[in-house]
Parts: structure tokens; sequence; C-alpha cells
């Protein structure tokens, strides 16, 4: 972003950009959106910059969300001091009710400078049962000048109400040359690099920036792997209260991506092709798994996974789910 230029660019997610664009120039926006899909593929920048054109002071152009970047409504929104932009996360692991009565509150006043009041929640598969219905009526009567951003990475958390009062975009993870770019532009690697954390990061450009920028990213991505590793000689019973602890640290989407991408890496060693690994940095670990662990299990561990997280994206029991892949881990190494 050019020092004049305030814009909140998004990678990726054309189409999406496209249709909000259409909506926004068209006066046809709806009250409340749903962005859903996998954790750090830009959902919330995505959020962050509709609501930028939707209270551009200026709107234009045919590409990305038409917010012009130059005036006071685009500055004040990239540096995330609008007043008519509010952003609510979790507090701890749940958006509690009393975040949500805010919402409420403050969706019933006039905007303060701008055209639209804008409230991205974000995480909202962690809203308790309380909080997810404290924002029922207000989706049902919403204010002509209240837009309203749902996000999240997990279908199953959401109640069929409010699922149903949202227009919904389901966004998937970015194509590599996508990611490539961005880590170019963004923070300026080399393509070898690039590529290399573009196919580590699976298709989220959040792990990709985050691994490129942030050496404690890297740090809690090898942390990760090392835990992961302690399956292999734990007991039964570790195993189970391995899951336990999985499932209340949550992100288990990106955790099991990495697992994937990790015992991959352990299968292309095992097949000779050391050169297509992504984790070139391990080599060693990788080398000694694939000699000691046969490669039917390294398979029967990856379809496992698959299987695991098609069925964390649907409403299941999520320990159980993650209880029944830890036994299925392999034995040693």
């Amino acid at each position: 972003m050019m020092s004049n230029d305030y814009r909140i660019q998004v990678y990726g997610h054309e189409w999406a950009q496209q249709m909000l664009r259409l909506a926004r120039q068209r006066h046809a926006t709806r009250h409340a959106y749903l962005f859903l899909g996998p954790e750090h593929i830009g959902k919330t920048t995505l959020a962050r910059a509709f609501a930028q054109a939707l209270t551009c002071e200026n709107p234009e152009g045919e590409m990305g969300l038409g917010a012009c970047g130059r005036c006071r409504s685009c500055r004040l929104a990239a540096e995330g001091m609008h007043p008519d932009h509010r952003f609510f996360a979790p507090t701890g692991n749940q958006l509690v009710i009393e975040q949500i009565r805010e919402v409420v509150r403050e969706a019933s006043r006039s905007p303060i400078e701008s055209r639209f009041k804008v409230f991205i929640i974000t995480s909202f598969e962690r809203a308790n049962v309380n909080a997810a219905n404290a924002l029922l009526k207000t989706l049902e009567e919403p204010s002509a000048t209240t837009r309203i951003i749902l996000v999240s990475h997990q279908p199953s958390g959401l109640l069929d109400t409010i699922i149903s009062r949202c227009q919904l975009l389901r966004l998937r993870p970015l194509p590599e040359k996508v990611i490539i770019t961005a880590l170019q532009e963004r923070a300026g690697l080399s393509e070898q690099d690039a590529l290399r954390l573009a196919r580590l990061s699976n298709g989220r450009l959040g792990t990709a920036l985050a691994l490129a920028n942030d050496s404690d990213a890297w740090q809690t991505y090898n942390e990760r792997i090392t835990k992961m590793l302690t399956i292999l000689d734990a007991s039964t019973a570790e195993r189970m209260a391995i899951a336990q602890a999985m499932e209340k640290e949550g992100h288990l989407e990106t955790t099991l991506q990495e697992w994937l991408l990790w015992w991959r890496d352990v299968l292309m060693v095992q097949n000779h092709n050391a050169p297509l690994v992504i984790n070139q940095d391990h080599l060693s670990e990788l080398g000694q798994l694939a000699e000691r662990i046969p490669q039917s299990q390294v398979r029967r561990f990856i379809e496992a996974m698959m299987a695991t997280s098609g069925y964390l994206r649907r409403n299941v029991n999520r320990q159980l789910a993650l209880e029944a892949l830890l036994l299925k881990a392999p034995i040693g190494g």
C-alpha cells in the first residue's frame, strides 16, 4: 500500500470482491453477511475491506471492493480508527453475551459520520448460545444504516437461525500463485522462499505471512510439530489426554493441515522424492521417520487425518473425532 493509498488490500477471493462491489454500487447490500471458510485465508481482511468500501466518501473503480483509498474515511478504516467501524473478537475462548449486547445497543444508533455503521464479529462459532440468540432480533429487524459481518471458520458451531438471516459467502483457500505474489509484495521474499511458504501454508495467506514476518510463528509451528511427534510414543491413555487438550486449544483445522503436510513429506522421502519435500529444514527428522515407520502406517494416518478434517467441518463430537484419529497415529519412530 502506497503512502497516499489507504485501500485495504485483499488477495484472491475475486468472485466475492466482485459480488460485494456490485451490491454496493447498486445500493443493494444486505444487512448481514456471514464470511465462512478455513482459518487464516483472509476472511477478516475481506470484511475490513468491505467495511472500508461501505463508508468510503468517494467510492470508485471496477477493481477490488471499490474504496477510493484517499479519503479521510478510508484512512481511518485502514488505521483501525473509524468511528463507525466496530470490531469484536472472542474474550478468551468465547464470544460472550455482554459483547453481543454492546453490538445490539450500538446498532440501534445512527452512524457518527458515515452512511453505515459496520460491525465485524470474528470467530462467531465461539459465541455461546445466549450470545448468538441475543443477536437474532437485530438480524431480524435490522436498522437501514447498520451492516453486520460475521466471520467464522467452523459452520457446525453456528445456529441455523443465524445462518438463515445472513448472506453467506463461502471462501476457499487461496491458489498458490496468489500467496506467492502476496509474499513477494508484502514480505519481500524471493520466488523460491515464497513458493515454499505458499506450499507450507496450504492456501492460508495469514499463515504464510506470519511465518514470513514473525520468528515466533516459526517457533510455534516447530513446537506443534514436536508435540505431534510425541504422540508416536504415547500410550493410549496419553493419546486420549492429548486429544482432550487439542480440542480445548482450538485451531484444529490449521493443526491438522500442518500434520498432513508433515506426513506427506514423510511419504515423499519414502518414495525417494526429497526435492518435493516442503519442510526442507526438517529433512533429517523426516528421513528418520521414513526409515522407522512402515509406509502403510503413514498412508493410513494421512487418510485418517483427511477424514477427520471433513468430520470437524460437520456437527460431530470434536474430542471423539480427535481421539479416534490419534489412535490411528503411527507407533514409534
